[in-house]
């Protein structure tokens, strides 16, 4: 009987990318996971920062022959998912399987999860503002009740935004 195994570890960011750039089989899917802020704009920028010769997407999924293309001419797909995405698990899952049929050889899910509750004052914000910061309080709380997870991945990243204080 196949079992599967899972280890967490502490780590930091350059070990992981040296391991997706040196060591996992190519060419390499990244999921990008997370309600949308600047927190995850930064995970993003460091993946960005490291990995060479990537193509990255701002959707679910794009087409199955553009991904496929994608594949083939780069060492890395990233695809980062908005937070409704995010927070839907049978999207996450066809997801990482499209992106094996298209030949990724390894799959990395990178879960950018931000602090919860954020103590950003709401008064004095425009309305518009304060619907803003509730919505992204509410795909926040849909993520921590529904996260990502391992599943279909070869390799699960989670980067916690650091408590202040």
């Amino acid at each position: 009987m196949d079992k599967k195994w899972e280890i967490r570890q502490v780590s930091t960011s350059e070990l992981i990318f040296d391991k997706i750039k040196e060591e996992m089989a190519r060419p390499v899917g990244i999921v990008l996971f997370g309600a949308d802020c600047d927190f995850k704009n930064e995970i993003l920028d460091m993946i960005a920062g490291t990995l060479q010769r990537f193509a990255c997407y701002y959707t679910k999924a794009p087409d199955t022959a553009t991904l496929v293309k994608a594949v083939k001419d780069h060492l890395a797909v990233v695809i980062v998912l908005n937070s409704d995405e995010s927070s839907t698990h049978g999207l996450r899952h066809e997801l990482v399987k499209v992106m094996r049929n298209a030949g990724a050889e390894t799959m990395v899910g990178v879960y950018a999860k931000v602090k919860y509750p954020r103590k950003i004052p709401t008064r004095g914000l425009s309305l518009e503002a304060r619907q803003r910061r509730l919505a992204q309080e509410k795909c926040i709380n849909t993520l921590d009740h529904n996260p990502p997870t391992a599943d279909g991945l070869d390799y699960f990243i989670m980067v916690e935004e650091e408590k202040e204080g």
